[in-house]
């Protein structure tokens, strides 16, 4: 584990004592270190814990009205007076307290890079904490009465030298159940709440405030045109080569390749700016329609990359479930985090110290297949309201309900979606919508969450919020609030991290991101063709085979191997419909029972996926001795 940690007391005549600070990093860092920077000077406490090829300090100082203090973890690409620092990690940590003493908390926008940071500001009696623009590196905080405490891992924080009473947050376990992860702010515990990236969080005398200084803007689109094409060149080349930069050691840097267009695209410019073949790692698995390592090593030999597999199995599933109990704070069931665990273990093994990932590209190029789609039903809409209502959908309906043919079934069904309005058409076909929640949940969990309770309330939230002139827009900022910073970014870090390897997102450079939010959406997708604007840019560079390949990345034949690997479908049936699982209370037996009979029977990996995210939290629930 790495990070920052601290806490800072209300009461402005209490006195920290170091001992509770320094268990809080031992436990941050996973060792004790006699020599690690932290400061506890009055109520205030800070400490940080490195991890290799990161920066991590604390730097004091003292002003005459009282002192100000700052813990940085993470890695930055400028601007130009703090590079310049980079190899001397303790006038780096200075530069940033100059830049803090200059222009205030307000220096966090001029940061480019990943990063978490605290600022105890001595005499304003505030406390400042910073995410990064995607949240890299998230940071969790609890308040109460007397205090605030926070820390990179929620570990960390139970640590705090004044004990924290957590308590199983029901609408947690909802999102679990139905995405995955939690959905910020919220975590796996009531009391504990995860910052939004690109947020500063400010406490001052008891009082917390939340605010963003950075989202991404999707209202001033640019002409199209070769131009814009040369400049998303130029940007992304930018976004590694900074990253380069900053490696202590480039020629042992490697790429994620999946390959799909954008780890094909980060093992090209890579191997340009080096000027040599990179070293690229894929995963693979034995099983038809899951295994893409034929397209990894077409785009190795067409980069002549240095190139290294793994193949995933079922037992490596089982051997992975410490490494991702450990690895994140909270349940956590995307499945794919086993394959970026193995892919980041080889790597490590074959003396990589940093990988280079694709992601973020997809949602800032339109690269889901979902985007597609939803286009197809937004076309239905160019037909005349008036020729729909009076003569379409009846004659679909009648047709459906008479006739058994699956075509006019089908077209009933894509008619019916069609109409449900955004948002409530993005989650349409959701688990809940399968399965409602009043049959899942035990009554007691039910009356928990109240009446008022809406699962879809932060995906609504974002889709209200977006700085968006269309539809896909708004799709492609849910995807970055929700599917980048909440899932996908926390999955490779955390997992790269558990394999003693650092990570790189050059898509996720936020100047980048500024620079595609400006691509006007109807170039990014044309019709329903994905990606339009970013593989018509890389045409020349790309295999063809890779242009027209269809998307997949790493993701693992869970829902298969639960059904056909005997210790997993054992493991599955233990962890859902066991006894001491169900006297949990959350969910009705019956309904477990559905939902293992239908993985069972219809062959769909859907509802694998549910009882997957249902294994983890009962995992995280036994590994957490409740």
């Amino acid at each position: 584990m790495s990070g920052i940690c601290g806490l800072v007391l209300r009461d402005q005549d209490a006195r920290l004592d170091a001992t509770g600070l320094r268990t809080m990093r031992r436990v941050l860092a996973g060792r004790d270190d006699p020599a690690a920077e932290l400061t506890a000077a009055g109520r205030i406490g800070l400490a940080t814990a490195p991890f290799p090829g990161r920066l991590a300090g604390v730097a004091e100082r003292t002003m005459p009205s009282g002192s100000i203090a700052l813990a940085f973890h993470g890695t930055l690409y400028g601007p130009p007076d703090l590079a310049a620092h980079r190899g001397d990690p303790r006038a780096f940590l200075e530069s940033l307290l100059d830049a803090y003493v200059r222009s205030g908390i307000e220096f966090v926008r001029r940061l480019r890079g990943e990063f978490a940071f605290a600022v105890w500001d001595g005499p304003a009696d505030t406390l400042y904490l910073a995410t990064d623009r995607f949240r890299v590196h998230p940071l969790f905080y609890a308040q109460d009465a007397e205090k605030l405490v926070f820390a990179s891992r929620i570990p960390a924080l139970a640590a705090s030298p004044f004990p924290l009473k957590l308590s199983v947050d029901p609408a947690a376990v909802v999102d679990i159940v139905g995405s995955s992860v939690v959905s910020t702010p919220r975590t796996i515990y009531r009391e504990v709440k995860k910052l939004p990236p690109a947020h500063v969080l400010q406490y001052r005398r008891g009082d917390v405030a939340t605010e963003s200084y950075w989202d991404i803007d999707f209202r001033r689109p640019e002409r199209p045109g070769r131009a814009l094409q040369g400049r998303l060149r130029t940007e992304f080349a930018d976004a590694i080569a900074v990253r380069l930069d900053a490696d202590e050691n480039p020629e042992r840097v490697g790429a994620f390749l999946s390959g799909g267009v954008d780890s094909s695209t980060v093992t090209g410019v890579l191997t340009q700016l080096q000027g040599r073949p990179a070293r690229t790692f894929s995963v693979g698995f034995a099983v038809e329609g899951f295994d893409e390592l034929s397209y990894a090593r077409l785009t190795a030999r067409h980069f002549a990359a240095e190139h290294t597999e793994y193949l995933v199995t079922p037992t490596d599933v089982c051997d992975a479930i410490p490494v991702i109990l450990n690895g994140f704070d909270e349940p956590f069931a995307n499945a794919s985090a086993i394959a970026t665990y193995y892919c980041a273990k080889t790597a490590r093994e074959h003396g990589a110290q940093a990988l280079y990932a694709g992601d973020g590209g997809d949602e800032l190029f339109a690269g889901n297949e979902r985007y597609a789609t939803q286009r197809l039903f937004d076309y239905y809409h160019r037909v005349p309201a008036w020729l729909r209502a009076a003569l379409v959908e009846p004659v679909a309906r009648t047709l459906a309900s008479h006739v058994d043919v699956s075509l006019l079934v089908k077209a009933d069904k894509y008619i019916k979606r069609a109409n449900i309005p955004y948002p409530d058409r993005l989650y349409s076909y959701g688990f809940f919508k399968e399965l409602p929640l009043a049959k899942l949940l035990e009554a007691d969990l039910l009356s928990q969450l109240g009446a008022d309770y809406d699962p879809y309330a932060a995906l609504k939230a974002h889709y209200a919020a977006a700085p968006a002139r269309t539809e896909l827009d708004r799709q492609l900022y849910i995807d970055l609030k929700m599917a980048i910073s909440d899932n996908d970014v926390l999955k490779v870090t955390r997992m790269t991290e558990a394999a003693g390897i650092g990570v790189r997102y050059p898509f996720l450079d936020h100047r980048l991101a500024e620079f595609a939010a400006r691509v006007p959406s109807e170039v990014k997708m044309r019709g329903r063709r994905l990606r339009a604007f970013f593989k018509t840019a890389y045409r020349d560079l790309l295999a063809p085979e890779t242009l027209s390949k269809q998307k997949h990345g790493f993701g693992v034949p869970i829902a298969l191997w639960l059904r056909t690997d005997s210790r997993l479908n054992e493991l599955m049936r233990d962890l859902v419909l066991s006894q001491r699982s169900v006297q949990r209370g959350y969910f009705q037996r019956s309904a477990l029972e559905e939902v293992v009979r239908r993985h069972a029977t219809d062959g769909w990996a859907f509802y694998g996926a549910i009882l997957w995210n249902l294994m983890v939290l009962e995992w995280w629930h036994r590994a957490a001795g409740l």
